[in-house]
């Protein structure tokens, strides 16, 4: 990519997407294309279509998704499935019709199977989960990735898919049931804490594992791979280390402030036990995520509070 290439981000009002946008305008790149809702319906093949027509962009990342945490999953099976599959079809075939020169499309770590080994490497996404509360969008990843690889089988496009670990952010949602585990628990003991609650109930023993990356980090990844010199089919972005659920919840609640107990409930779903991305090929190529846990954390409070 140079400062002048035509890059879109499709997606760029979340928390990836405008941290990949931010980060490129401080690189000093000139010509960012947004391709996103209200503007853009990408489950629209005719407004995709009309959108690269006149756009032509050379670059995309592609991080639209429909996605959200377990009880949006249960109530919506059929519009997470059914518009993920949209976009995926949409965006790519644009993209190889309109000459792009290279995608990096965002996948899921829910692409590997629950029974991998861990950490997660990336020859394992061979299977699709079935018949757990994430199918419907783990499917509808799988999909994506299979039809970046075949497009570069059967034409030689320069698509690829990464794997990022969980991330949240700035623009990340931290109420209703499209947040995230810690854009959730930020919102939730930061609200406890103003209303001198005595307690925040946590879903689950707690015990369950996560790797955690602030998205201004997954932002870097993506862009330092989308410049690399050399291909490679799925790639997983994190942090080569999990936290629990509890170790997450007890580092909110000391950078919130919050006094009060974290009560943790077994009787609600708390999904995998563990999701550890095998990062050996990321790290190998030369990056490493610049904040820690904590000051992961810290970021996005920072921004919840002020856009508060």
């Amino acid at each position: 990519m140079d400062k002048t290439s035509r890059i879109c981000i499709v997606g760029d009002k979340g928390a990836l997407g405008s941290a990949i946008k931010s980060q490129l305008l401080q690189e000093g790149f000139s010509n960012i294309l947004s391709c996103d809702l209200p503007e853009v319906d990408c489950t629209s093949q005719q407004a995709v279509k009309q959108y690269f027509e006149a756009n032509r962009p050379q670059y995309v990342f592609f991080l639209a998704a429909i996605s959200a945490g377990i009880e949006y999953k249960k109530k919506y099976p059929v519009e997470i499935l059914l518009k993920n599959l949209q976009m995926e079809t949409n965006i790519l075939s644009c993209s190889h019709e309109y000459g792009c020169k290279r995608l990096l499309n965002v996948c899921s770590a829910l692409l590997y199977p629950s029974a991998s080994p861990m950490p997660l490497k990336e020859e394992y996404a061979t299977l699709t989960n079935l018949n757990e509360i994430d199918t419907p969008y783990s499917l509808a990843k799988a999909a994506g990735f299979q039809l970046c690889k075949y497009y570069q089988q059967q034409y030689g496009d320069d698509f690829f898919t990464v794997v990022p670990c969980n991330f949240f952010g700035e623009h990340a949602a931290f109420d209703g049931d499209k947040a995230g585990v810690v854009p959730s628990l930020i919102r939730r003991i930061s609200e406890a804490k103003e209303q001198n609650q005595p307690e925040v109930v946590v879903w689950g023993t707690g015990n369950a594992c996560r790797e955690f990356l602030n998205s201004k980090d997954v932002a870097s990844a993506c862009i330092f791979l989308m410049k690399a010199p050399q291909t490679i089919p799925l790639i997983n972005i994190g942090r080569g280390h999990e936290y629990t659920i509890r170790e997450t919840a007890e580092t909110i609640r000391r950078v919130i402030g919050y006094t009060g107990e974290l009560v943790f409930d077994p009787e609600k779903p708390e999904g995998r036990l563990h999701m550890q991305l095998d990062t050996t090929a990321l790290f190998g190529l030369g990056w490493k995520p610049t904040m820690n846990l904590e000051e992961s954390i810290r970021d996005a409070y920072t921004w919840y509070v002020a856009q508060r």
